[in-house]
């Protein structure tokens, strides 16, 4: 898996910060820049300093998590990848009690019958991540069997948004799940 960074719009609100906190225990070797008062040019840069070949930007709107972009930093000007427009998050301690690191192999799959959506965002996020992708039929215990891994980000449908995108811990789910009402798959070079 490439290394992960995640950063938020400047002045975040806790739940923004708490969802960063979040997918930084969820991805495995990822990194939490701090934002601050810094310009996105220089949250790039210390996610670079950092070893970060990706980054995750969250942006808020009304002090909630309102998109959040994949930045691929392999490339100079770092490109934007994929974006999602979040219609709601549940954080880790909404879904398991308390935060939790998810270390190992990581691996991305749908739900049994996915829609073509959830099979481009689960394909697209595990290009620019560097994981595997093994399209499911049958159960999680199967996919995990398959790709050796022990942390799963499972694409998955919801009855009021476009798609789910929920991390497990072998088979348990353990969050934080971004529900998504829109997204994009990008090649856009970056203006810093």
């Amino acid at each position: 898996m490439r290394q992960a960074a995640i950063t938020t719009s400047q002045r975040p609100a806790r739940r923004t910060r708490s969802l960063c906190r979040d997918l930084e225990c969820a991805l495995p070797d990822a990194t939490y820049i701090l934002r601050g008062t810094k310009n996105l040019r220089d949250t790039v840069l210390e996610a670079l300093e950092s070893g970060a070949e990706v980054l995750f930007y969250v942006t808020e709107a009304k002090g909630n998590p309102a998109q959040l972009h994949v930045i691929d930093l392999g490339e100079i000007p770092p490109r934007l990848r994929l974006s999602f427009w979040l219609g709601g998050v549940k954080l880790q301690r909404e879904l398991f009690g308390n935060r939790v690191d998810l270390p190992g192999n990581m691996v991305i799959t749908t739900s049994k019958r996915p829609v073509s959506g959830h099979m481009k965002v689960a394909e697209s996020l595990s290009e620019v991540l560097g994981v595997e992708f093994v399209p499911r039929v049958g159960s999680l215990e199967d996919v995990l069997e398959e790709a050796l891994a022990d942390v799963l980000l499972v694409v998955e449908g919801h009855p009021r948004h476009l798609g789910t995108l929920t991390f497990y811990r072998r088979t348990d789910k353990v969050g934080p799940s971004l529900f998504y009402r829109d997204f994009r798959t990008k090649n856009e070079r970056m203006k810093l």
